[in-house]
């Protein structure tokens, strides 16, 4: 029995190939002929009574670009006939305006189907309803009232090398369009690009139709000269349509669509790809009057610098910290130069890391950076730090100019820090620098030479005591309860003051000084500090600043210095016990104007 079943599906097979290979055609129709740029279209490809190859869409995808597909296979059977449809549908969006041919298609018996000539109209045309044109037999879908478009502009098509050039990319739609932030579609290094703020809406009027413009900006920098091409920018989104009314089963209980009656109505999304037209730009090279400096186009540049302490008089052995801000607008991160610190004699300096920040300035990139030097003077007398200077091409003037940070002089006295390089002057304080940090040692200097007299006790001392003591509890259970609820992110904070103090016992200065920079980064929430002067800054304590001071000698001198490890910590723990946390909008550079 299982034989004569096996060969009568044999047969039948036979006989459906045999039908097949008779009636086998390929055919392909669109919903229409004509579509405004950005919009899509739907093409069917129906094999009938033939074998589907595997869909090579590489022919197709040179004019359009595939956002959807979706295959079926129907077979029916009558009067004994069996005809069989396979048929595969593209949501397709046309990549330019023109004439652009839907391609034939093959089957695997070597049918061939007819090309479909598409006509892409400029992005926000008015396209009629499909009329029975020729290839236009799938089903229209729901039309799409919205009009938009994308277009860019610049305002320089003729910049130097590394200059930067302003793009504005508009976005005009009538209302409902929905997507990404563009992408440009880059394949070379010819250009690095910048967004610059976030987009802008704007309402309009465009004939008589309420429109919205987004408007996106974006700093260019050509990287090499000559002729460029700005590439086009890529805008992938959809909006959103009723679906074509479909046949409800329970229409002819209830006389009406019932999905609309209960309010159950869904949205269809139409996929949009817009592009803008490259734009065409000649680059200008390196003006010979640059003399082989490094090549800094800019709107502006300037220099400034900040001294911790403020002053012109120092001492020897004292470490100066002095920070240098420069400020250029117009320019990337990166193209900033390089400072350096001219050697001095009689001075050894300590230049740390640079840091840089770029930011969006009145529709342009600016970048700062910021450089910290640590100074130690050797020797006593009149020294002259010299000027420093960074030459730069002014592209409004299309001149060389130069900023300049005037030459310092500065007056060095010996003696009076003696004791930070010496072991055991640090316990005195007569010794101690002179600065105003170091008057609540001398005060307790006297305080011990000369004792106050031992006052009598009142009868209601006992009384305040248990009030201070009550307002106190109440204190540090308030603090407890803070600290448990703290988030998550708190538990860097935590772990940095853990590296403190166990880098502080066991007096490992590098790693204590890395660990303290990490603590003050997550503790006043300013990303990143760089060097002593600007913990000092946040946190504002003249003993902790102190012990700061001593650690930069330690750091930055040859000479043993007498640090007491454990009044460190004990320093450091009554700080990290009432420092708040710096809100999120501080600026770790400050403004230069």
């Amino acid at each position: 029995m299982k034989k004569i079943i096996a060969l009568l599906s044999f047969v039948l097979a036979l006989n459906i190939s045999s039908v097949q290979a008779q009636n086998a055609s390929i055919s392909t129709s669109v919903d229409k002929t004509q579509v405004p740029l950005g919009q899509s279209l739907t093409l069917e490809i129906n094999y009938s009574n033939s074998q589907p190859p595997q869909a090579d869409l590489s022919e197709l995808r040179q004019d359009f670009d595939v956002v959807g597909v979706l295959e079926s296979t129907n077979i029916n059977i009558i009067n004994g006939q069996h005809n069989m449809e396979y048929v595969r549908k593209f949501r397709i969006i046309p990549k330019r305006e023109g004439d652009l041919t839907i391609p034939a298609f093959t089957d695997k018996q070597g049918n061939k189907s007819a090309p479909i000539v598409i006509k892409v109209l400029p992005a926000g045309s008015t396209v009629a309803s499909p009329s029975g044109a020729p290839n236009t037999k799938v089903p229209a879908l729901a039309q799409n009232e919205s009009n938009f478009s994308m277009r860019g502009r610049i305002n320089n098509n003729n910049p130097y090398v590394q200059q930067e050039i302003i793009y504005t990319l508009s976005l005009m739609d009538s209302g409902g369009l929905q997507g990404r932030e563009p992408v440009f579609e880059l394949n070379n290094k010819d250009w690095v690009i910048r967004a610059i703020g976030t987009p802008e809406i704007n309402p309009l009027v465009v004939k008589g139709k309420k429109m919205r413009e987004i408007t996106f900006k974006y700093a260019m920098f050509p990287q090499r000269s000559g002729k460029l091409t700005i590439p086009a920018a890529r805008f992938e989104g959809y909006t959103l349509s009723r679906p074509q009314k479909r046949i409800d089963p329970f229409a002819d209980l209830f006389g009406d669509d019932l999905s609309a009656t209960l309010g159950f109505t869904f949205a269809e999304q139409n996929p949009v790809i817009l592009r803008s037209k490259p734009i065409e730009v000649e680059v200008k090279p390196i003006p010979s009057a640059n003399n082989g400096n490094w090549w800094l186009p800019a709107q502006d540049v300037m220099l400034a610098d900040k001294w911790e302490p403020d002053t012109t008089e120092f001492k020897v052995g004292e470490a100066i910290h002095r920070t240098v801000y420069l400020k250029a607008d117009g320019v990337l991160d990166n193209q900033l130069p390089e400072l350096q610190f001219a050697p001095v004699n009689g001075i050894k300096q300590y230049p740390e890391k640079p840091a840089t920040e770029m930011s969006a300035d009145k529709g342009r990139v600016v970048s700062i950076m910021k450089i910290s030097n640590v100074y130690i003077p050797s020797t006593a007398g009149k020294m002259t730090l010299p000027e420093m200077k960074v030459n730069w091409f002014d592209v409004n003037s299309q001149k060389m100019k130069t900023a300049t940070l005037p030459a310092k002089e500065i007056s060095v006295v010996g003696g009076a820090t003696a004791a930070i390089n010496e072991p055991v002057a640090t316990a005195e304080p007569e010794n101690v620098s002179a600065e105003p940090q170091v008057q609540p040692q001398k005060e307790d200097a006297a305080s011990q030479q000369a004792p106050a007299p031992t006052p009598t006790t009142p009868d209601y001392l006992p009384i305040v005591l248990i009030a201070v003591g009550a307002f106190a509890l109440g204190i540090l259970l308030a603090v407890w309860l803070m600290r448990s609820k703290a988030p998550a992110h708190e538990h860097g904070l935590k772990h940095w003051h853990k590296q403190v103090i166990a880098l502080a016992k066991n007096r490992d200065l590098r790693g204590l000084r890395d660990a303290l920079l990490n603590w003050g980064a997550e503790k006043f929430d300013c990303g990143k500090l760089n060097n002593f002067t600007e913990l000092k800054d946040l946190v504002k304590d003249k003993a902790f600043a102190e012990e700061l001071d001593k650690l930069n000698a330690l750091l930055y001198t040859e000479n043993d210095v007498e640090w007491d490890a454990k009044e460190f910590c004990r320093i450091f723990e009554g700080i990290a016990a009432k420092t708040r946390k710096k809100g999120k909008n501080d600026k770790l550079l400050p403004d230069l104007y």
